[in-house]
């Protein structure tokens, strides 16, 4: 089992960060894991382009290059919801650990990479801190790139990727039905699945009481009225009873497959 722990350099982290955390690691994965040709952003970007150049109806080619094109835009439209379902569950719920598998089935994993997530402190609002954020998700990309506990060289192919997410709920029915997952509590990983654990850790400060007050006792306000929808201490205190809740393990329905480039009419769009 492969194992990386990453020091965050930061005594807490925003729900906003924890999100940003989660795309960047997932991102990174599908690039790493030979799931997409180029890296994300510019996999979408390329897509774009896709879209907007011209194909000869007419062609016999251009019935292959437009399935291709399709099943490029299904990856990418996959990709998006997976992660924004993980950032709609959590805005509202602690989120402890999440999975990322890679095989057909989550019952034929090949490989498994297990991100544990710290706390996130709801007394702190991410737009106050885009430039720890940003050091943060940096610093993340860096030492998953560089990690050989991490990176190999194994080929999988062309893939599923699915996602496990262990939460705590008082509703775990509910839940699920509301954000299209399915409850496995009693899943196992296949023997024959490598694992790996990302490990992410806050820094301990003696001082974080009197040193990060920049965003305590503020009011959270709704989008469509001047009146406070919640206070930061009552969100808090709804938090803490859910983080006191046995964690369910939940899988969610999207599923993104991979799609490389196999051969010259796979490489043949991007040029």
């Amino acid at each position: 089992m492969g194992s990386v722990t990453i020091e965050l350099e930061t005594p807490f982290i925003t729900q906003d960060c924890c999100t940003r955390i989660l795309r960047t690691i997932f991102e990174l994965l599908l690039y790493n894991r030979g799931q997409i040709p180029f890296p994300y952003s510019t996999f979408r970007m390329l897509a774009k382009k896709l879209e907007a150049d011209a194909v000869d109806p007419n062609s016999v080619a251009s019935v292959q290059v437009n399935r291709q094109r399709e099943t490029v835009q299904h990856v990418i439209n996959c990709t998006e919801l997976v992660l924004e379902t993980l950032e709609k569950i959590m805005s509202n719920h602690p989120v402890s650990e999440l999975m990322i598998l890679l095989g057909k089935t989550v019952y034929t994993a090949k490989e498994a990479f297990i991100v544990k997530l710290p706390s996130a402190d709801v007394n702190h609002f991410g737009k106050n801190h885009q430039r720890k954020l940003e050091q943060i998700l940096q610093q993340i990309g860096l030492q998953l790139t560089l990690c050989d506990e991490i990176v190999t060289d194994t080929n999988l192919g062309d893939t599923n990727i699915l996602v496990m997410v262990e939460l705590s709920t008082l509703h775990e029915h509910q839940v699920g039905s509301r954000y299209g997952m399915n409850l496995s509590d009693d899943y196992q990983l296949p023997r024959k699945c490598v694992t790996y654990s990302i490990n992410l850790k806050t820094t301990e400060d003696r001082e974080y009481e009197s040193s990060y007050t920049c965003c305590k006792r503020l009011k959270v306000h709704s989008e469509h009225t001047e009146q406070p929808a919640i206070s930061a201490d009552k969100q808090h205190e709804s938090t803490t009873m859910e983080a006191a809740v046995k964690p369910h393990r939940f899988l969610l329905n999207t599923v993104v497959s991979g799609f490389s480039i196999k051969s010259a009419k796979h490489l043949k769009i991007w040029q």
